[in-house]
């Protein structure tokens, strides 16, 4: 193993011990950040074909993702969660500090809760180890055995929002509520997410016989259910 690995460990440790420093634990490593907008109930969400161009696609089939995405140069989770959430949303957020901090091995499912000194604290840390440690995404971002996920309690700046996504990939954004999350598990129709509350905050529109998936590795599948009681903002 490359002789960071280490000190990525002893980080993750430290971080599941109760006190999680994720500017130590992502400074100068791989990781992709977002954030999570809750109203009443209900999760901004980014609909998206499977690896096409959502003008190019079907419609029959979408997939739920969250707001959010890969790193540029010199960028930290922070800046990466709001400059994601602008492109994809069209509008700005303010992230807000999350009193704990979920920490969820994907390889190994452990999944634990602790609190950052990081402020404001993501909701959620998720990591993955990397199959070439030493080759970066693409030129000019940090390589590393591990990729960490970070996703961001969030509001909206503008309460009455024209959401204007600049992302070829989405299809519609659409407030999902996290109370009917575990039907994504049957791949429903987006006529029986409607039925239960989902509806387009923009793009679109979505056939009602349409097929809504939740793909294996979806961030939002781990992190979702957790929102269902978060504890208070502070």
């Amino acid at each position: 193993m490359p002789h960071f690995d280490t000190a990525d460990e002893r980080l993750w440790r430290e971080a599941g011990s109760g006190e999680a420093q994720i500017r130590l634990l992502t400074g100068d490593r791989p990781f992709c950040a977002g954030v999570l907008v809750v109203r009443e109930g209900r999760l901004l969400t980014a609909f998206s074909a499977d690896g096409v161009d959502a003008v190019d696609a079907s419609g029959t089939d979408w997939f739920v993702g969250g707001v959010g995405g890969g790193q540029e140069p010199g960028e930290d989770p922070w800046d990466c969660a709001r400059r994601e959430a602008r492109e994809e949303l069209g509008v700005p957020v303010r992230l807000l500090h999350s009193p704990q901090t979920h920490l969820h091995d994907l390889d190994g499912g452990d999944l634990r809760r602790s609190r950052s000194t990081d402020r404001p604290a993501p909701f959620i840390v998720q990591r993955t180890r990397n199959a070439d440690p030493a080759t970066p995404y693409k030129p000019g971002l940090p390589a590393g055995p591990f990729t960490y996920f970070c996703l961001f309690l969030a509001e909206l700046a503008d309460p009455s929002p024209r959401f204007t996504p600049d992302d070829p990939d989405i299809a519609a954004l659409v407030w999902m509520p996290l109370a009917a999350w575990a039907r994504l598990d049957t791949s429903p129709t987006f006529a029986e997410l409607a039925a239960a509350g989902a509806a387009v905050a923009a793009g679109g529109p979505l056939a009602a016989t349409a097929r809504i998936h939740q793909r294996p590795t979806e961030t939002l599948r781990t992190a979702a259910p957790l929102l269902t009681d978060p504890p208070p903002l502070s």
